[in-house]
């Protein structure tokens, strides 16, 4: 069974006693003998074992099963997580013995129309259309936000994108001069 953190997550000193599971198709009957074994143990470093599985909807059925025994009796020391945006996959036995948490739904603030603009333009009319915003670091962080959301939903086309969105918000966050992010992103914003 493999557990890491997901490529995207900062990177985080490992915790012995935490297991996070990131599937990459499903997680079967192997997994979850994994993740009782690991809760079997002592805890090492804190008070408990906790169990992260994210994307639990690619639980398989027989693996659901195997769960149950382990949600129904945990180890008094364990803490397991079932992360999942589709909890109607689970069996309804798993979820009669889960909390669920559902956090507050947060609209998205309207498609800012620079970022077709954008995404159309050669990289002199991109510069102009950057330099002609009043941004501020907070509304630029707001507005990277906003544009790896429309990429995020355009996915196919727009891809190679996403790396130089994460890399305007990284210097974004170590202070960098906000013109020269803006100039970066005007002329390293090669259209589809």
């Amino acid at each position: 069974m493999h557990s890491f953190l997901h490529p995207d997550s900062p990177d985080l000193p490992e915790n012995p006693d935490t297991l996070h599971i990131h599937p990459d198709k499903s997680i079967g009957i192997e997994e979850v003998r994994a993740i009782q074994h690991f809760l079997s143990r002592r805890p090492t470093q804190s008070d408990h074992n906790t169990v992260i599985i994210h994307e639990a909807h690619l639980l398989t059925v027989p693996a659901q099963h195997a769960m149950l025994k382990t949600l129904e009796e945990p180890p008094g020391n364990s803490l397991i997580y079932l992360v999942t945006t589709y909890p109607d996959s689970l069996l309804p036995t798993i979820l009669s013995r889960v909390q669920i948490i559902s956090p507050p739904f947060t609209p998205l603030p309207p498609l800012n129309p620079l970022i077709p603009q954008l995404l159309s333009a050669p990289p002199a009319q991109r510069l102009a259309l950057l330099d002609s915003q009043s941004f501020t670091r907070d509304s630029f962080s707001a507005f990277l936000d906003q544009f790896e959301y429309y990429i995020h939903n355009n996915l196919i086309p727009l891809h190679p994108l996403f790396p130089l969105i994460h890399q305007s918000k990284k210097y974004l966050k170590s202070n960098c001069n906000l013109k020269l992010i803006l100039d970066h992103l005007a002329l390293n914003l090669n259209s589809p």
